[in-house]
């Protein structure tokens, strides 16, 4: 085989390695933070203003696990302002799996949530409330 011969054969080589590469990396999924990532970065000075609120508080909302259920417990001067509120159950690694549920807390000022309703492995939850002039807004870690 002579010279020409092997550089075309190295470059016919080289590029169906390309070409393969392209196509594996164009069939795979690719998960973002957030899918609305850029209105969210615009809102970043909000954000780190509810965050502020939170750290202000004397006693704060909690959420941990206990045995087989997710529990959210407010203080209940805390619950006793709020509006509204939404907790958000991030998962980092599939976004499908997320989920957005709406505060309601019972006389104890907790709500609980099924562990089964969630599959295994590390999420977040991004707690969300406003009172009748303030929002605020925590983030914690919960693996599963």
């Amino acid at each position: 085989m002579n010279w020409g011969k092997s550089i075309v054969l190295a470059f016919v080589l080289f590029a169906g390695v390309i070409i393969t590469m392209v196509v594996i990396s164009m069939q795979h999924d690719v998960n973002l933070v957030a899918v609305n990532y850029y209105e969210e970065e615009l809102a970043y000075e909000d954000q780190m203003n509810r965050i502020r609120n939170f750290e202000s508080l004397p006693d704060k909302p909690i959420v941990k696990r206990d045995g087989g259920q997710i529990v959210l417990s407010f203080p209940s001067e805390v619950a006793d302002q709020m509006k509204n509120g939404e907790i958000h159950f991030f998962r980092p690694s599939d976004h499908k799996f997320d989920k957005k549920i709406k505060i309601k807390l019972d006389e104890q000022n907790s709500q609980v949530f099924p562990v089964s309703a969630f599959g295994s492995g590390l999420w977040k939850t991004k707690l969300h409330w406003n009172t009748e002039n303030k929002e605020y807004f925590s983030e914690q870690k919960i693996v599963l």
